[in-house]
């Protein structure tokens, strides 16, 4: 699959779905997400807004799911992890419920990965589980350019033992989709059972 991951090529994946403000607001989460990952790059070699607007594509291309607020939130969902932007200023430039769903995909070092997850799986209403789940099935399809072992067999272990169970209960595509990508980056990762 060929990914587009250019704001305008989300763009127009949008415009027949959403209205001009509800357009705008997508507008300006990609440039609050472009400015807190200014400089940054991914292990796969690509600027790392790169990633959001993938996540945000994988919603609204393969799931059909064209809601500004998910929208914004797939394109923010690392902005309070990854910059000094905090939860209060995504409020006021937002609103409280995309703010919400930010803090609740935000993964704070002194909490576990099981209880991050629960956290999300309990407020599944919000769609910041279907945020997440995007998420990993994104790094999961781009992590063979990382050149970091370390880093492909942590995604795996986590994948299999938390992600993977958790889409199975979500959403059969995501499950599906996860799967294949899973599989496929464990064929090249050696010394992974």
């Amino acid at each position: 699959m060929v990914y587009e991951s250019t704001y305008q090529h989300l763009a127009e994946r949008l415009l027949p779905h959403l209205n001009p403000e509800e357009l705008a607001r997508v507008r300006h989460a990609y440039q609050v997400d472009e400015a807190a990952h200014r400089g940054q790059m991914r292990d796969e070699g690509t600027p790392y807004i790169v990633h959001p607007v993938r996540v945000a594509l994988t919603l609204a291309s393969e799931l059909e799911i064209y809601a500004p607020r998910l929208i914004c939130s797939a394109l923010l969902h690392d902005v309070i992890e990854d910059s000094p932007t905090t939860r209060a200023e995504i409020a006021t430039k937002f609103d409280e419920e995309t703010a919400e769903i930010v803090w609740l995909l935000t993964k704070f070092d002194d909490v576990t990965l099981a209880d991050y997850l629960a956290a999300i799986e309990a407020a599944a209403e919000t769609g910041a589980l279907t945020v997440k789940l995007c998420d990993r099935l994104d790094n999961l399809r781009f992590l063979h350019h990382s050149p970091r072992l370390d880093k492909k067999r942590r995604t795996l272990f986590t994948t299999e033992k938390y992600y993977l169970p958790l889409a199975a209960r979500t959403n059969r595509y995501l499950y599906d989709e996860m799967r294949r990508a899973f599989d496929e980056l464990r064929e090249e990762v050696p010394g992974f059972d």
